[in-house]
C-alpha cells in the first residue's frame, strides 16, 4: 500500500468508525467508489480496529521489527520477502501479497498477529495449519511453501491465488448453472482430498474459496481445520509438537 493510498484508507476508516456498524457497509461502498481492493483493505482495518482498539498512530516498524499492534506497510521486509498490499484479515492472521526476493515470485504471506505471539495455543494452531496444508497436495487447495519467522514475526508463505473470492462473485448475481456446477465439483474434489487425509475444514464459506480467471477453484484458509480421529492412522496428519531439534520453519 503506497503512502497516498494509506492516507486515503485511513481517512475512510476514520469516517467509517464514526458511523453505526449497520451503516458502514453502505458508506464504504460509496466512499471507495467501486475500488473493491480499497474497500477490502478498509474493511480489514475496521475489523482489526474493533478487535484491538486504535493503532493507527503507532509507527509501523520499530527497530527493524513489525510493531505488535499494526499491520505492515508495502515495502516492509520479512526475511526474504518484501511485503505488498494487504489482501485479507481474520481472527488468525493478516494476509499480504509479497515478493520472494530469492525466487522472484509473488506469494501470499499470512502473518500471525504479534498480540498472539506469546499465546501457546494460538502458536500451536498456526503451526498446525501449516502442517495440515503441507499434507494436502491438490490442485484445488492453495499450496503452502513454508512456515517461517523473521524479526519476531511468524508467518506462513503460501501460493498467491489470482482471481476473486466466490463471495464477491455471488454478490454480482446468480451464477449460470453450468458454471455453478463446475465450481461445486472442484470444491467437492478439494474436500474429498482433505477428508482422505482425515482433515475437516470447519470454516468452508464463499469468502474462503477463490475462483481464478480461468475458472479454477482454490479452497483457502485451513486455520480452523481439525484432524478427524476416525481417519486411518496411515493417512492421519500428525499434529504433535514439532521436534525441538528440527528447524520449525521446515516442519
Amino acid at each position: 500500500m503506497t503512502p497516498e493510498r494509506w492516507q486515503r484508507a485511513r481517512q475512510i476508516l476514520n469516517e467509517a468508525l464514526e458511523r453505526e456498524p449497520g451503516e458502514r457497509g453502505r458508506f464504504l461502498a460509496e466512499a471507495c467508489s467501486g475500488d473493491e481492493s480499497l474497500r477490502q483493505e478498509v474493511e480489514a482495518l475496521v475489523m482489526a480496529h474493533e478487535q484491538a482498539g486504535s493503532f493507527l498512530d503507532v509507527p509501523v516498524v520499530k527497530a527493524g521489527r513489525p510493531h505488535a499492534d499494526v499491520r505492515l506497510f508495502a515495502g516492509t521486509k520479512l526475511g526474504l520477502y518484501e511485503v505488498g498490499a494487504l489482501i485479507g484479515a481474520g481472527g488468525m492472521g493478516e494476509v499480504y501479497q509479497a515478493t520472494d526476493s530469492r525466487l522472484g515470485r509473488s506469494v501470499a504471506i499470512k502473518l500471525l498477529p504479534a498480540a498472539f505471539a506469546q499465546e501457546a495455543e494460538r502458536i500451536a494452531r498456526f503451526e498446525r495449519e501449516a502442517r495440515v496444508l503441507a499434507s494436502l497436495s491438490h490442485p484445488n487447495i492453495a499450496a503452502i511453501y513454508g512456515l517461517e519467522e523473521s524479526g519476531g514475526a511468524r508467518f506462513l508463505v503460501m501460493e498467491l491465488v489470482p482471481g476473486e473470492a466466490l463471495s464477491e462473485k455471488i454478490k454480482r448475481g446468480a451464477i449460470p448453472i453450468e458454471e455453478a456446477l463446475r465450481i461445486a465439483a472442484q470444491i467437492t474434489e478439494a474436500l474429498e482430498a482433505a477428508h482422505e487425509k482425515g482433515v475437516v475444514h470447519r470454516d468452508l464459506k464463499p469468502a474462503n474459496i477463490k475462483v481464478t480467471p480461468d475458472g479454477k477453484v482454490k479452497v483457502l484458509d485451513f486455520g480452523l481445520a481439525k484432524v478427524w480421529d476416525g481417519a486411518p492412522q496411515s493417512d492421519r496428519v500428525s499434529i504433535s509438537q514439532p521436534n525441538s531439534n528440527v528447524p520449525w520453519a521446515w516442519i
